[in-house]
């Protein structure tokens, strides 16, 4: 899978990142105050993380889904940085496999 088109926007939550997903949510994640990964999810189950630590935010928060959900699909992962106008921050997201 390609990189997905992340791209900065302001939403109610503040400075976040969002992508095109093909359904009618627009999805933003924003990190926290301090910088740390913040997550969004999408109603078609796709979960981006934006902050430091990203990726270690994504893994952690999949084992634990995978620990508690009775039917969690099989992901396909990966991770990128964007630029926001406070610095580069990394994005790390999982998609649903689909059947």
């Amino acid at each position: 899978m390609s990189t997905p088109d992340f791209r900065v926007i302001e939403s109610d939550k503040g400075t976040g990142v969002t992508y095109t997903c093909g359904c009618t949510c627009v999805p933003v994640a924003v990190p926290d105050p301090a910088g740390q990964a913040g997550f969004e999810h999408c109603c078609c189950g796709k979960v981006h993380f934006v902050g430091r630590d990203a990726s270690k935010a994504l893994t952690t928060y999949l084992a634990e889904r995978k620990a508690t959900k009775k039917r969690e699909p099989e992901y396909t992962t990966g991770a990128a940085t964007v630029a926001m106008p406070a610095g580069d921050v990394e994005v790390a997201w999982a998609f649903p496999i689909e059947a």
